[in-house]
C-alpha cells in the first residue's frame, strides 16, 4: 500500500513538474515572439530615420556615415548610397551601431505625392544583427487633416542574430506623420502606424501580425511609446502594448490565457 501511494505522489509531482515546465515554454515562445516583433518595427524606425538624417545631412560633415549621390541632389531619380563603413558609428539615438551600406533609390523629393524611396542593404548591420531584404516608401500624399501619409512595404527581411537564429518578415504599413510635417527638422516627427506583418521568429515559429491600436513614434525617443499589436503563433492570439506614451523600454504581454508579462524591449 505504502508503496503505491508512493508511486502515485511520485507521478502526481512528475505531471505537475512536466506541465509547470510545458507552461514556462509556452510563454517564453510568446516572450521570444513578441521581442522578435518589437525589434522588427523597431529596427524598422530606426533604419528609417536614419535614413532622412543622413540623406538631409548628406553625412553631417563628418567621416562617418559617408553619403554619395550618382546625380546631384535634386535630380530624379537618384541613387543614394550611405555608407557607415566596417567599423561602422552610432545611429541617430545614439544606442545603435550601425555598419555597412544602405542603397537607396529615389524617384523624387519624398515630399512629392507619389515619390518612391526603396533601400536594399549591402552587409549591413544594427549593432551584431544583420539586416538584409527590401524596404520601400511611397507617398500618398496628404489625408483629410493635412498629414503626409506613406505606404512602407518591406519585403523578404531578415535579421540574422549572431547565435545563428534568424526572423524574416515581410509588412505593409500605413505611417502618418502627425507632428513635425511643418518644420525642416526631423527631431519633431512622430509618426502614428497601422498595418500588418507575417513572418518567423527565432524559433522557426510562423507569425500574423496587426497593429489594433497605431503604435507611435517619437524621433528624439529610441522605443515605440504607445499602440498594441496582436500576434497569432501556433493558432494562439497575444496582444503586446508598448505603452502610455513614456519613453522607456517596458512593454506589457497579454497571454493567450488572459496572464501578462513584463518584458524588456531590445536597447
Amino acid at each position: 500500500m505504502k508503496n503505491a501511494l508512493f508511486l502515485f505522489a511520485a507521478l502526481l509531482v512528475g505531471f505537475t513538474f512536466f506541465q509547470s515546465c510545458k507552461k514556462d515554454n509556452v510563454i517564453d515562445e510568446d516572450v521570444t515572439t513578441s521581442e522578435d516583433l518589437a525589434t522588427s518595427e523597431d529596427f524598422s524606425e530606426e533604419i528609417d530615420l536614419a535614413t532622412d538624417l543622413a540623406i538631409e545631412e548628406r553625412g553631417g560633415g563628418g567621416t562617418c556615415p559617408t553619403v554619395t549621390l550618382a546625380q546631384p541632389w535634386g535630380t530624379w531619380p537618384n541613387t543614394i548610397t550611405i555608407d557607415y563603413g566596417t567599423t561602422g558609428c552610432n545611429g541617430p539615438n545614439g544606442d545603435h551601431l550601425l555598419k555597412g551600406k544602405i542603397i537607396i533609390n529615389q524617384t523624387a523629393d519624398m515630399f512629392t505625392a507619389g515619390a518612391v524611396r526603396t533601400k536594399t542593404f549591402d552587409n549591413f548591420f544594427v549593432d551584431d544583427v544583420q539586416v538584409s531584404g527590401t524596404k520601400s516608401w511611397t507617398n500618398n500624399g496628404q489625408d483629410a487633416a493635412g498629414n503626409w501619409s506613406y505606404t512602407k512595404t518591406a519585403t523578404d527581411m531578415a535579421h540574422l542574430y549572431p547565435d545563428g537564429t534568424s526572423t524574416t518578415w515581410n509588412r505593409v504599413h500605413t505611417n502618418t506623420l502627425i507632428q513635425g510635417g511643418n518644420t525642416p527638422t526631423h527631431w519633431d516627427n512622430v509618426w502614428s502606424i497601422t498595418g500588418t506583418a507575417t513572418g518567423t521568429n527565432r524559433n522557426g515559429k510562423n507569425i500574423t501580425a496587426t497593429i489594433l491600436e497605431p503604435l507611435i513614434k517619437k524621433a528624439l525617443c529610441r522605443w515605440i511609446t504607445e499602440g498594441v499589436t496582436q500576434f497569432t503563433r501556433d493558432s494562439k492570439t497575444a496582444t503586446l502594448n508598448f505603452g502610455n506614451g513614456t519613453c522607456d523600454r517596458f512593454g506589457q504581454l497579454t497571454l493567450p490565457n488572459g496572464e501578462t508579462v513584463t518584458i524588456r524591449l531590445r536597447k
